[in-house]
């Protein structure tokens, strides 16, 4: 499942991107400190979201909700949820849909790693 895991770590990154370089750096270290390394983070997406979760509250489901919206588009899925739908639920049927079905990411990167 190379390619999810590798979608997960650049869907994130991109997302934590988005709200600013020192506060992408801050979440990666305060991870780091929980025991949670950059390379762990989509293994373990759901104990990050936790982590998170325990210490920015909602400002952590807006970086999960983010996240799982442009993983499900990734895939080329219609991201078919709500905001206040289960996160943890939405990601394992995608993670299960991608292993059953066989799906490739669409972004060429993440594609065709280098």
């Amino acid at each position: 499942m190379p390619g999810f895991q590798l979608a997960v770590d650049y869907w994130f990154d991109r997302v934590l991107q988005g709200m600013g370089g020192p506060i992408r750096d801050w979440i990666y270290d305060f991870l780091n400190k929980k025991g949670i390394s950059r390379e762990d983070i989509p293994g373990r997406f759901e104990d990050v979201v936790k982590t998170l979760m325990e210490r920015l509250g909602t400002s952590a489901r807006v970086i999960a909700y983010r996240t799982v919206v442009e993983l499900y588009k990734e895939f080329a899925l219609p991201p078919n949820f709500d905001y206040d739908d289960s996160l943890p639920d939405r990601f394992v049927y995608l993670k299960e849909r991608v292993v059953s079905d066989r799906l490739h990411p669409t972004t060429p990167s993440l594609r065709f790693p280098t």
